[in-house]
């Protein structure tokens, strides 16, 4: 089940909300939720709930023995063995046929991934890593655990939320009127982005996949690099803003990436719950900043490395890590000072081109096609530097461009509080009745049939 379905905008959200509201206990609220969390991952395949159950009552247990223990040394090999058993889940499901194929092994066997796989194993591995740290005590209430681990809200598709920041909200948590509210335009924001900037996006991009054209490859590139950020941000606006109609307050996870003015700075601001994580659970155990300048390059290194390799089984994912653990390196040593300099324009520019081609390796089915294509975005082997194809999507669709471009930026958000500042409570109603339209229109397009599936549900 996806946050687009007809069945859970109009069944299953509402239900479970409805039913969260009459409840008043905490517990069976949190045993509700559970329920409905379980309900909800085993509607695509049934069977993948097992592998979660089982995951959950491993880790449970195991941050239990962490406890139990004394002795560091055996700690310690407690921590190795889960992270292990952990790490080799993803890997059997994610990693199989990248390994044999790099191996050379043929083999007719298809492991299908289980959504959400990669985000649910990195939140248990978080809870686990603050246990042994002392961050956390462990839970010993499995109903408390499981809801972490499951939530509806968050296990499809992140965002990634370490388990001290939740800890104390799967016991103590109320739904003020705001809090509601506030959700309510949340997820009916991020329900646009996807389904009305998004998947239009996704449509040009399936046109224009197949041009041989210089503009056509930059249009491209420009319309995965808008797609996957309405699509992605579009769905941490849903998961945060339905997370709130049950009391649960998650950071947000994009703050404008496109804005960014440096390499450093776009990974401050997109996908933070994982950039987080990666920080606080590798590279800082590594020894971050703190250590000599090899280490440092080293810890850098298989920082992306991983970056890269979560994401998927394929060589471009890894190029892509590396490719961005380069850039941070040769602004950290070489261009900081340069791009402190630099008018904010220029800087924007060049993050926004870095981006763009790092973007080219995500979407390519391979190396060669990635090199193929920035290849013709300079004219190196393309067929014309602009033909009919690419020429039409750029005059039908541009207005969908322009709105995405503008969207993408901090327009919107500064607009509307101008807007409040002056109208008062009359920009409100206004609001309200501009959201109420659109979803009015999402809607409609949902039951044409004309939307897609997220595009992180393959990570």
């Amino acid at each position: 089940m996806v946050f687009t379905d007809l069945l859970f905008l109009f069944c299953f959200l509402p239900i479970s909300v409805l039913l969260y509201k009459i409840i008043k206990n905490i517990k069976v609220q949190n045993i509700l939720l559970v329920v409905f969390s379980l309900l909800f991952y085993a509607w695509g395949n049934p069977a993948h709930v097992v592998l979660l159950i089982l995951s959950i009552l491993w880790n449970y247990f195991t941050a239990l023995e962490l406890k139990q223990q004394d002795d560091e040394k055996a700690r310690k090999i407690i921590l190795i063995v889960a992270i292990i058993v952990d790490l080799l889940l993803l890997g059997v499901y994610k990693y199989t046929g990248f390994v044999m194929n790099i191996l050379h092994i043929q083999s007719n066997i298809k492991i299908a991934l289980p959504v959400g796989l990669s985000f649910f194993t990195f939140s248990e591995l978080s809870y686990l890593f603050d246990v042994y740290n002392d961050k956390s005590q462990p839970q010993k209430n499995l109903v408390l655990y499981t809801l972490y681990v499951s939530f509806f809200g968050k296990i499809s598709m992140g965002p990634i939320v370490s388990y001290h920041d939740m800890e104390n909200q799967l016991e103590n948590r109320t739904v003020s009127k705001a809090q509601y509210a506030s959700g309510v335009v949340l997820f009916s924001k991020g329900l646009i982005k996807k389904v009305l900037l998004a998947d239009q996006l996704s449509y040009v991009y399936s046109v224009l996949t197949p041009n041989q054209s210089v503009l056509g490859v930059w249009l491209l590139a420009i319309c995965y690099m808008l797609q996957i950020y309405f699509d992605f941000s579009g769905y941490s606006d849903m998961a945060i803003g339905l997370s709130r109609f049950f009391g649960f307050d998650f950071a947000p996870n994009f703050e404008h990436p496109y804005t960014a003015i440096s390499v450093q700075d776009f990974w401050r601001k997109w996908h933070i719950s994982l950039s987080r994580w990666f920080r606080d659970y590798l590279y800082i155990p590594l020894g971050g900043n703190r250590v000599d300048q090899k280490t440092y390059i080293r810890n850098i290194f298989i920082v992306w490395f991983s970056t890269g390799l979560w994401h998927g089984a394929n060589w471009t994912f890894i190029v892509w890590g590396l490719y961005y653990g380069c850039f941070l390196l040769l602004e950290k040593f070489f261009l900081k000072e340069k791009l402190d300099k630099l008018p904010r324009w220029i800087s924007r520019i060049y993050t926004l081109f870095v981006v763009l081609i790092g973007w080219v390796f995500f979407m390519s089915p391979s190396l060669g096609s990635a090199f193929s294509v920035i290849g013709k975005m300079f004219g190196i082997g393309a067929k014309a530097f602009i033909d009919n194809q690419a020429s039409f999507m750029l005059k039908s669709y541009l207005i969908l461009f322009i709105f995405a471009i503008l969207f993408s930026t901090k327009m919107y958000d500064n607009l509307q509080i101008l807007i409040y500042n002056k109208f008062k409570i009359k920009a409100v109603y206004a609001t309200w009745a501009v959201y109420i339209i659109m979803l009015i229109v999402c809607i409609a397009f949902i039951v044409g049939g004309t939307y897609r599936s997220f595009l992180y549900f393959a990570f």
